[in-house]
């Protein structure tokens, strides 16, 4: 979804979080977003070690259409590793085991080509201050819930988006 909306986007790594932050300018009808995915949810061993303790974090600028390619392999996987690597250049390796036909299994790696982003850049890609919303929606499972019945009065149509 993340490679639809931007060809780069920048990866957050902390202990216990993975962040993927679009940041293109506004003015120029670009594209904002903050997603947070808690690695406990996602991995049954993670490791990471940022700058310092007290700067425990790493950025990282990729392409997010490389990003989603490599993922695609893993949809079947065994098992999915993905470290920090230097291969000439920069690179997130994520290693993918896949099983085979024949009960073996094989490994597919992918190269992701990346930028550090410097810690002084780090305070541009801060997590955003976003409002209260105005409403609140709360749908119960589908399997429970058919349709969603909205009457509106004519004053309510006026303040609605």
């Amino acid at each position: 979804m993340i490679a639809k909306l931007a060809k780069t986007c920048t990866l957050r790594i902390s202990p216990d979080k993975l962040n993927f932050i679009l940041c293109d300018k506004l003015a120029n009808g670009g594209v904002s977003m903050w997603c947070e995915l808690e690695q406990e949810n996602f991995f049954n061993e993670y490791q990471m070690e940022g700058v310092s303790a007290e700067n425990n974090e790493i950025y990282l600028e990729l392409t997010s259409e490389n990003l989603s390619r490599a993922l695609k392999t893993a949809q079947n996987a065994r098992a999915l590793k993905i470290k920090l690597t230097n291969k000439h250049f920069p690179c997130l390796t994520v290693s993918v085991e896949l099983l085979s036909m024949s009960s073996s299994s094989r490994i597919v790696t992918h190269d992701i080509p990346i930028k550090v982003i410097p810690r002084k850049l780090w305070k541009d890609l801060q997590e955003p201050v976003v409002p209260d919303p105005d409403v609140d929606l709360i749908f119960s499972s589908a399997s429970q819930e058919r349709y969603l019945d909205v009457h509106k009065s004519q004053e309510e149509r006026n303040f609605m988006v």
